[in-house]
């Protein structure tokens, strides 16, 4: 990741180094304009992830917002436009990768688990994208988990985990379900941003303070997060 990010940022600094020469002797004429530079801080993380990511769908969408963002904000096309053309890129990047990439979870979409470090803590970053994923921890401690999936269904059961005194879970559901089983007696405090979607806690016994705690936070969009027992 650190390596694909210095040669992009590399490349895009003698690409800009190069151009303002030229246009100061003279070889090549255009006016420079800063006006939607903030949109770089979309474009150009999403072209590293282009490079870096396992999962290419992510970046691709973001990429091409980016793109539409800055040719909106500079008037090449409407805002308007700019909302119809996105819609179709998506649609035209989903139907690409049903067709053409592998999953990694055979015959249930795309699925990619890793452990991470963060904060001394043992963190799982879970990605999936189309189809039904089922992922349990019998016997494995678990402490934190990132989660990101989208057109599709998850569900995450913690019955049987070894649970830390404070585990988290962070979420970033879109277009997607997610159903989270957690064993009785685990108190659970939930901080989800939810639009055109929602949380619901259907737990026989709704503990939700003390020892262990799990949290669960982040951000649904068009989905909706089970909380069971």
């Amino acid at each position: 990741m650190k390596n694909t990010s210095k040669i992009v940022l590399g490349l895009a600094l003698i690409a800009a180094g190069v151009l303002w020469i030229l246009n100061l002797t003279g070889v090549l004429n255009f006016s420079f304009s800063t006006t939607g530079w903030w949109t770089l801080f979309i474009i150009i993380p999403c072209l590293v992830g282009l490079f870096s990511d396992t999962d290419k769908l992510g970046p691709c969408i973001g990429l091409c917002w980016g793109i539409l963002l800055l040719l909106a904000v500079r008037g090449v096309i409407s805002w308007n436009q700019m909302w119809q053309i996105g819609l179709a890129v998506m649609i035209i990047v989903f139907g690409i990768k049903i067709l053409f990439f592998k999953s990694c979870c055979p015959h249930q979409g795309a699925c990619e688990v890793k452990n991470i470090s963060r904060d001394g803590k043992n963190v799982r970053r879970i990605e999936t994208s189309f189809g039904k994923q089922n992922l349990s921890f019998p016997g494995q401690k678990f402490e934190g988990a990132d989660v990101q999936t989208s057109f599709g269904g998850l569900t995450l059961d913690l019955r049987g985990a070894v649970l830390a005194d404070e585990s988290f879970i962070d979420l970033n559901v879109g277009f997607a379900g997610v159903s989270i089983i957690v064993p009785e007696g685990l108190a659970v405090q939930v901080s989800v941003n939810s639009g055109f979607g929602g949380v619901s806690d259907n737990r026989q016994n709704k503990v939700t303070a003390g020892t262990p705690l799990l949290i669960i936070t982040g951000k649904v969009g068009f989905g909706g997060v089970e909380i069971k027992n």
